[in-house]
């Protein structure tokens, strides 16, 4: 079992603080010496900014200091300091507060300067406030709440002029990303903070640039892409080092022992945890010289080379007693009996089993599911497979309870985005009709003029009048036209021209107005590998392919369909008045639209598949009080997710209840698979091209 982390050492070229790395290295690295747009400058205070950079400076071991000189800084700090400068200081005592986990008094800190920013009307000082507040939130675990202010701090970073909140928001969103996933969206900012620190003159750039890169190699080692990781780390680790950035020297050969150990390049994995723990011994710090012998010992046992192993794990366990590291003292345990199972000795299970028992009661389940596994592979070792079926059974349960929880966060988050984000846009419709009705206004103003002039001049200006007059007709009939324009976009995807989640609500929302009685179909295509496209081809291509796809769907469309793209690669059919029969006909036709014939981009031949699920509303033949449309399409969902779990390129059905709705409730809103094992559900499964 080998442990990855990364460890923020100090900085020894730089002079900065553990305790400012500690607040992601960001704010530090674009604060000292930096040169930024065009900023009023009675928004700052030379010489308060002067001191907020000399705190960034101060030596590691001056925690203590620090929080002094900063505390100084604060007391000179009033309601008549510039906003700017007031926001940066104020923002930097929120994250000392924060150090200490009173995260009460750092936001109130930040409520305190609210009304002040607003009053100010600058973006600059805003898109701080915000980017720290998204900060903190992240750092207190509340993923979510951060979440939903990202695009908000999005819509102000268009507008901030000051490199140095620019690199540190950016670099802020791409380690938010990241965590929820969002790898692409992620490297995109990592791209604007680079621009930003192209804006930056200092001497510190070249730390800036390696942090910038070793947060791009550990992208590069989520998406598993082990040789672009390995190459950026060769590429760079070698500056970090001359340069005495150990910090980052540290991450990237943590980053290169990870790429190479999970593309099961062992032996080349020594050379760069030797790499790093000589920092960490230099540095002196001991809970990561522990984790680097640990993983020595993981790394000699899968190269089956045990009494090196079991070198480097007693030497880990001796630091981990002498350190009091519990945690990593159960981990080296374990270790130690699995080089015992595999040296043939039996009794090493009944340590793993100890152990084992420990993680149970420590771990997150995302870590204990990686325990289970070896546990498992160590009770087929000894020959005790009815041990090792039941606890690969408990992972797969595991694993699937950890997707299952994974998705509903993530869609309870993104869907209070997506809200977010549509209000925003509405917003700025509103504006946009404002406008349009005030140019009408101006043009009723027109043609009393106009009949003002008849009155005045009479029959001499007739011709003139008329041709005034069918001007101003002309100007309404385009405003008016305009105006059907804003109304239609408004339930209009902007890429591929089809009918936005707003359409499909208001069309819900008029057929239970209406009362409507018909059974309808809801048909939930999501294409395969769809990620692929944009790592290989580029977002552009993908782009044109999502086109090339709505347009085969509405080929597919009847008259009175509604086709909506539901989000990213997801497409969504609201079919009127449909049967179960011509609701399986309908989704095998959108499966071979499809699938069928390769799309041609430029000289690309690519082929796409998609996976379907579909349903009928209302469902089973259960009011809608019951199961609304949204529900519905909730199950149906987990059908497509059925699909996708048994190989994709198929649709997968939801024909019928065989149960009453009460007993297959739990099931359908929770454990889709349950409901298919038990026979609760009919399921129609439809292959697609081959």
């Amino acid at each position: 079992m080998n442990i990855i982390t990364k460890s923020l050492l100090p900085n020894p070229r730089t002079g900065c603080s553990y305790r400012v790395l500690l607040f992601m290295v960001i704010l530090l690295l674009p604060a000292i010496g930096y040169a930024q747009k065009v900023v009023d400058p009675e928004l700052k205070s030379p010489a308060l900014e002067q001191r907020l950079d000399d705190y960034l400076k101060l030596p590691s071991d001056a925690d203590v200091e620090s929080k002094q000189f900063l505390a100084e800084i604060i007391d000179d700090v009033s309601e008549k300091t510039p906003i700017m400068t007031r926001v940066r200081a104020m923002s930097y005592w929120a994250g000392e507060l924060s150090y200490e986990e009173d995260f009460e008094a750092a936001y109130q800190v930040l409520n305190d300067l609210s009304e002040p920013v607003e009053n100010s009307g600058a973006i600059d000082p805003q898109a701080e406030l915000l980017a720290t507040r998204v900060d903190l939130l992240t750092r207190q675990g509340k993923r979510g709440e951060a979440f939903l202010l990202v695009p908000k701090l999005e819509r102000l970073l268009e507008q901030t002029s000051s490199p140095r909140i620019r690199y540190y928001a950016h670099n802020l969103l791409a380690s938010v990303y990241t965590q929820w996933e969002r790898y692409d969206t992620a490297l995109s900012n990592l791209l604007s903070a680079q621009q930003a620190l192209g804006e930056m003159e200092s001497t510190l750039n070249t730390g800036r640039r390696l942090y910038l890169l070793s947060q791009i190699a550990d992208i590069q080692t989520r998406l598993e892409q082990w040789k672009s990781a390995i190459n950026t780390v060769e590429e760079n680790v070698s500056t970090a080092v001359a340069e005495g950035f150990d910090g980052i020297a540290y991450n990237l050969w943590f980053t290169k022992y990870y790429a190479q150990t999970s593309s099961k390049k062992y032996e080349q994995s020594l050379e760069s945890l030797a790499k790093a723990f000589a920092i960490a011994e230099k540095h002196d710090f001991m809970a990561d010289q522990v984790i680097i012998l640990n993983n020595f010992g993981d790394a000699y046992m899968k190269l089956g080379q045990y009494e090196k192993g079991i070198a480097h794990l007693q030497e880990a366990k001796a630091l981990a007693k002498q350190t009091d590291y519990q945690e990593m003292a159960a981990t080296i345990d374990f270790n130690l009996g699995y080089i015992a199972v595999k040296q043939g000795d039996s009794l090493g299970i009944k340590q793993m089993e100890q152990m084992l028992k420990k993680f149970r009661e420590t771990l997150p389940d995302s870590e204990l599911e990686v325990v289970l596994g070896e546990m498992a592979d160590a009770y087929g070792l000894v020959g005790n497979y009815q041990a090792q079926a039941k606890l690969l059974k408990e992972r797969i349960d595991l694993k699937q309870e950890l997707l299952q929880q994974s998705q509903s966060e993530n869609l309870a988050t993104l869907q209070a985005v997506y809200k977010s984000r549509d209000k925003a846009q509405q917003i700025d419709l509103l504006e946009q009709q404002n406008e349009l009705k005030e140019q009408q206004i101006q043009n009723n103003k027109q043609k009393q003029l106009i009949w003002l002039l008849l009155a005045i001049v009479g029959l001499v200006s007739i011709a003139l009048v008329v041709m005034l007059y069918l001007k101003s007709k002309r100007a309404n009939q385009l405003l008016n036209k305009a105006n059907e324009q804003l109304a239609d976009q408004s339930q209009r995807d902007p890429l591929t021209g089809l009918w936005n989640r707003r359409a499909l609500q208001e069309a819900m929302q008029s057929r239970s107005q209406l009362q409507q009685t018909s059974t309808d179909g809801l048909i939930l295509l999501d294409i395969d590998y769809f990620k692929k496209i944009n790592d290989v081809y580029g977002h552009a291509i993908g782009d044109t392919v999502l086109k090339e796809i709505a347009r085969r769907l509405q080929n597919v469309c009847r008259g009175s369909d509604r086709l909506i793209r539901w989000g990213g690669e997801e497409f969504l059919f609201y079919v009127k008045d449909i049967d179960l029969e011509q609701l399986q006909q309908l989704a095998a036709r959108v499966l071979h639209a499809v699938g069928t014939d390769p799309i041609k981009v430029d000289k690309h031949m690519i082929q796409m598949t998609a996976t379907v699920g579909f349903i009928q509303l209302p469902f089973a033949g259960v009011s809608e009080e019951f199961v609304d449309w949204e529900r519905t399409l909730q199950i149906a969902d987990m059908a497509l997710y059925s699909g996708k779990a048994h190989g994709r390129n198929r649709a997968c059905g939801v024909a019928g209840l065989n149960v009453d709705y009460e007993t297959a409730k739990h099931a359908l809103e929770n454990d889709f698979s349950e409901a298919i094992e038990q026979g609760w559900v009919s399921i129609v499964t439809i292959p697609g091209p081959k």
